[in-house]
């Protein structure tokens, strides 16, 4: 990716709204069309959802507090996510200890006991 230059991006924001948009637009897709096929739409979605939120916000600063406030929902759900996955690994872990255990134990006889040591 090269080096953001946001002089120039606020300059031709100043002089041509309407060439800032295009040019924004144009930049986005080619950053999303760099990620995997099947991530693009989830991306895509995600970029309209901020162009919405700062269609709506009012103002600028607006616009900043309330993608703060929805880039911290997304964190927080994330880390409810990876606790959760944390979770499942440890139970899994234990599990499979559990596994070996039993795999280490002498073989069952025709009637399903195990011998005694």
């Amino acid at each position: 990716m090269s080096q953001f230059d946001f002089d120039a991006w606020a300059n031709l924001a100043r002089r041509s709204p309407r060439a800032y948009f295009h040019a924004r637009e144009r930049y986005l897709n080619s950053v999303i069309d760099g990620f995997p096929v099947e991530a693009r739409a989830r991306l895509r979605e995600f970029q309209l959802e901020i162009d919405c939120l700062r269609a709506n916000a009012g103002s600028p600063l607006g616009a900043t507090r309330q993608m703060m406030v929805m880039m911290s929902d997304r964190l927080e759900a994330m880390a409810s996510r990876f606790m959760a996955l944390r979770t499942a690994a440890r139970d899994l872990e234990a599990l499979q200890a559990q596994l070996v255990k039993l795999d280490q134990l002498p073989p069952r006889d025709d009637e399903g006991e195990r011998p005694h040591p």
